[in-house]
């Protein structure tokens, strides 16, 4: 075969390929940008996104174990926990367990008031918890006239626990006994529009001296 003529058709066929290309492009070009513009993708991250910002919830989730030492006063007082800017939520959720000085009769030398500062209400930490079990052999947990153990549950809504000497005397709680208090807490607060969600898991050990 003559090779001008073969040169020739295989030109042809060149430019007619070209030219079909050519045509496709644009058509292509806008499928794709259709395609991308009806991502339902990027629709559901944006209205995703409003919501969070529209209502935002953090949670605070903390158990403390608080050892009393030092002296307190009679009338005057140990501030334990200060959750602010979160207060107690979920009913149940929130306790306090404390091992303090106590009388006789098993009734507690201190008092616990709850509460947002400087609004606060008595806690009700009920009768000394005697009866316990250790290796299935009965136990007694409270010592009357040295130290008592004692638990109640924390009320929803509020921001701040303290320790209130309510006896005629002053307490040192160095002199035995080792009183201390626990508070297990779960708390939320509505923070600003806007603001990331955060979620806060504390276990940490303080000691609470008394003036």
């Amino acid at each position: 075969m003559n090779p001008s003529k073969i040169f020739k058709e295989l030109s042809v066929g060149f430019s007619i390929s070209s030219a079909i290309i050519l045509l496709t492009l644009p058509a292509m070009e806008d499928a794709y940008t259709q395609t991308m513009s009806m991502s339902p993708t990027n629709n559901n991250s944006n209205n995703t996104a409003q919501q969070h910002a529209e209502h935002i919830i953090d949670n605070l989730v903390i158990s403390e174990h608080i050892p009393l030492t030092g002296q307190l006063a009679s009338g005057d007082y140990i501030l334990l926990m200060d959750f602010t800017p979160f207060v107690t939520s979920i009913e149940g959720h929130s306790h306090i367990a404390l091992k303090v000085p106590c009388n006789e009769d098993g009734t507690p030398k201190v008092t616990i008031v709850t509460g947002i500062a400087p609004n606060l209400n008595t806690l009700n930490i009920g009768n000394a918890i005697n009866n316990g079990t250790l290796d299935g052999n009965s136990l007694d947990l409270s010592d009357e006239g040295n130290s008592c153990l004692y638990h109640a549950e924390l009320p929803n809504n509020i921001s701040d626990i303290a320790l209130v000497n309510t006896s005629n005397q002053t307490l040192n709680f160095n002199e035995g006994g080792y009183p201390s208090v626990t508070v297990s807490a779960h708390g939320t607060a509505i923070q600003h529009i806007g603001a990331p969600t955060t979620t806060t898991t504390m276990t940490n050990q303080t000691s609470a001296t008394a003036p």
